[in-house]
């Protein structure tokens, strides 16, 4: 990982004045110094800084008020309510302009082989995004995205997840080849590793694993195949392989606008609070604070010893909250975005070596994770620092159990921990998938349920009708937070 400059490309469309016709029209309209193609080294880089600069309201509203990370009387999502406005942030600001990017850089790069280790990347985070979009919501627009300036599909039709993830195995495994084959060329617009193939193909690895252990509810043989191939192709293996995008005041870190709005700088649950407090978990005084009002106010810390923190209660009758997000951590427009932790992929891997899939240690998968993530906090703003002794104070009071099921729930834990801030929609998915941490729905909330997939953006009921309602078949046929509305590899027991 690198804190390498990055610059944006701004596309600047002048109207032309059509005032006659002429048969020199083409030459007179031409602007002979204009560049027909955009440089792909622009196009990766903005595909990779706007995925963490795009509106984080989904990850937010809905995820961490469904994961029980956090409180804000703003968030429809603490009761299950669903509002078109935060429910279709992931998919206006993924479409466009992160895939727009990397669509447009795929084909250009797709038959240039002085450009392969960049066109691989590319349709690595092409990967990477869909995921997300398709994890979230279910079945999405995917073979046909993107096809509406070189084909005219404007209203693409929507891909079963099964077909998607098919097709996500497929690009991952083409694209590590790729790297492996190219492993001396420099992938352009890096942000994350300054052009370093063998990185890519690292993280490749690594979202082939991540892809792999969705599936252990829905083919968990095809789930251990693919763990152990991603294991096989070498996988992240420290911190220094994360890909982590350093924000700019210009293109400030997306969380900021969450943390620093008035209404959103929003409590800590006491799940979470409850958890860490329980474990003496080193990081709890830095993940939250109490304030003497919200940042937008003017609030400053006025505690942050962890002792006197009160998380937000469904129960009316406990305590009011005190301790909120600690935004002199995650609420800076510089605050570096971590977009997929190394300790993530170490959890992964201990707990396909529990459930028999690959060979390993899983205590020291475990430990790894934990002692790694505890240390990559250090690189976020004030560098809150936790020493070894605390690691291993914290690691000697929370062990991995010697049961199977108990050792799955304590490394999806450390996962759930782990996530916080940064990458709730995908601890979202984790807990659909595991089941763990055990979350006790909002008694107070609509459906008392804390729903399995997201609804669709009204967006797609004005524009795209046919295809949207086709899709929606599926998930009780109404796009709502309903008990049918399970993503594929979300079997129900």
């Amino acid at each position: 990982m690198k804190n390498i400059a990055y610059k944006i490309l701004a596309f600047l469309f002048v109207p032309v004045m059509i005032t006659s016709c002429t048969k020199n029209f083409v030459k007179i309209n031409t602007n002979p110094d204009a560049t027909t193609t955009v440089p792909s080294g622009s196009l990766l880089s903005d595909a990779l800084v706007r995925t963490s600069t795009v509106d984080m309201e989904s990850r937010f509203n809905y995820c961490h008020a469904f994961m029980q990370y956090g409180y804000s009387s703003f968030w429809s999502g603490t009761t299950y309510v669903a509002a078109d406005g935060p429910a279709s942030s992931l998919w206006n600001h993924f479409y466009n302009p992160v895939l727009t990017s990397l669509d447009i850089l795929i084909q250009q790069t797709q038959n240039d082989p002085t450009q392969a280790s960049t066109y691989a990347a590319a349709r690595i985070w092409r990967v990477f995004i869909f995921q997300k979009l398709t994890d979230f919501y279910g079945d999405v627009p995917y073979s046909q995205s993107g096809l509406a300036l070189t084909q005219k599909v404007y209203t693409p039709a929507y891909d079963a997840q099964s077909a998607i993830y098919a097709s996500l195995v497929t690009e991952l495994r083409a694209s590590i080849a790729l790297l492996a084959a190219n492993s001396t060329q420099t992938v352009q617009g890096d942000q994350f590793y300054s052009g370093s193939a063998a990185e890519w193909k690292k993280l490749g690895a690594s979202l082939l694993l991540k892809v792999g252990m969705r599936l252990i509810k829905i083919d968990p043989t095809q789930a251990a195949s693919l763990a152990k191939e991603a294991v096989a192709d070498g996988v992240m293996t420290g911190n220094s392989d994360m890909p982590i995008l350093y924000h700019s005041a210009q293109f400030a870190n997306g969380i900021y606008t969450v943390v620093q709005d008035g209404v959103e700088h929003f409590f800590l649950d006491k799940t979470l609070v409850s958890e860490m407090q329980n474990a003496s978990d080193p990081r709890l005084p830095i993940y939250g604070a109490i304030y003497s009002a919200p940042v937008s106010q003017g609030g400053t810390i006025t505690d942050d010893n962890p002792a006197d923190f009160v998380g937000y209660s469904f129960n009316s009758s406990d305590p009011a909250p005190t301790v909120r997000i600690n935004a002199a951590v995650f609420g800076l427009q510089t605050t570096p975005f971590f977009d997929f932790q190394y300790a993530e992929v170490a959890f992964l891997e201990a707990e396909a070596v529990v459930r028999g899939y690959i060979t390993g240690d899983a205590n020291a998968l475990y430990t790894s994770g934990v002692t790694a993530q505890m240390q990559s906090l250090a690189l976020l703003p004030t560098n809150p620092t936790i020493t070894s002794a605390q690691i291993s104070a914290y690691l000697t009071q929370n062990p991995l159990p010697t049961a199977t099921e108990d050792q799955i729930a304590r490394i999806n834990t450390e996962y759930w921990l782990a996530g916080f801030a940064f990458d709730g929609e995908d601890e979202y998915a984790n807990w659909r998938r595991t089941g763990y941490p055990v979350l006790t729905p909002n008694p107070g909330s609509v459906s008392q349920v804390i729903p399995r997939k997201m609804i669709y953006p009204q967006s797609e009921f004005n524009l795209n009708n046919a295809n949207v309602n086709a899709a929606l078949a599926q998930y009780g046929g109404t796009n709502t937070f309903n008990t049918l509305a399970r993503v594929w590899w979300d079997k129900a027991n």
